[in-house]
């Protein structure tokens, strides 16, 4: 009985140690593939370890790996699910947490990312948790909305990160003190006066060929119902009315997105340089 024991003691010794090495070689060929550049490959290797052995003592690194994989291929939501995943198993994972938030702002997704962040900030602390506050920090500024951007920026205690802290907190002042295009302004100064709106927004091409339209239309309609041609009338007066409603709408949404692309501007500099440890 002993002996029979002894055997099956070394039998299960042997297959462990032979599932290890395996587990390892696996690894190393998925390693050699990704720092080729072919991510595709990569990610079957990953999987087949992860298949053939899922309770491995690598299996973080693995599956953290195949995520990069995805993410380097432009997969993003396959590999937020994997970080997703692992962090169910562990929610104090920081390298899914950092990883998560990080490719939720790169997809363009600035408030999933802050919602994530805040459910996973207390599972962190110290620097970490102020890495998280910086990554929120850009979000909010992303979300147009400033002062809660600059109230994150402040919070931050971590010291390396104080020289991006104070460049972007002075991009941000340079931000507030550049010209704002406000589009009820826009569209006001558009039913006040012809064009008016698109002067106001640094269109002046704009601005004169609206002022030159609105004005023939206006001066067709005036000609035809001072020679009592009532069908030009009609025509002019619904032209003109059509072209002057939509130049005060067509202000109004310039305005909006030129100030948009404003804040990704200013948003553009205020990630440049962080990276992500």
């Amino acid at each position: 009985m002993n002996q029979t024991r002894l055997i099956f003691i070394i039998i299960c010794i042997t297959n462990l140690c032979y599932a290890k090495n395996n587990v390892e070689s696996i690894i190393r060929v998925a390693d050699s593939l990704y720092a080729d550049l072919r991510f595709d490959l990569a990610i079957i290797e990953f999987k087949r370890v992860s298949v053939l052995y899922p309770e491995n003592e690598y299996n973080y690194q693995v599956h953290s790996k195949m995520a990069l994989c995805y993410k380097k291929l432009g997969y993003f939501i396959e590999a937020i699910n994997i970080h997703k995943t692992l962090l169910a198993k562990d929610s104090s994972q920081w390298g899914s947490i950092i990883e998560t938030a990080s490719i939720y702002q790169l997809m363009g997704q600035f408030s999933d990312s802050n919602r994530f962040i805040k459910k996973y900030s207390p599972s962190v602390e110290g620097g970490k948790k102020d890495s998280l506050n910086f990554l929120m920090s850009c979000n909010y500024f992303a979300l147009m909305k400033v002062d809660s951007s600059r109230f994150y920026f402040d919070s931050i205690k971590e010291k390396e990160l104080g020289t991006f802290i104070d460049r972007n907190l002075k991009i941000i002042t340079q931000f507030e003190h550049s010209k704002k295009y406000n589009h009820k302004s826009a569209k006001y100064l558009n039913i006040l006066f012809p064009g008016a709106g698109y002067l106001y927004l640094d269109m002046p091409q704009t601005f004169a060929a609206t002022l030159f339209v609105e004005s023939l239309f206006l001066y067709a309609t005036v000609i035809t119902y001072k020679n009592q041609y009532a069908i030009g009338t009609l025509f002019g007066g619904l032209f003109f009315s059509g072209f002057y409603l939509g130049s005060i709408y067509g202000a109004e949404q310039f305005a909006k997105k030129k100030k948009k692309n404003m804040y990704r501007k200013y948003y553009d500099k205020l990630k440049f340089g962080f990276t992500i440890s």
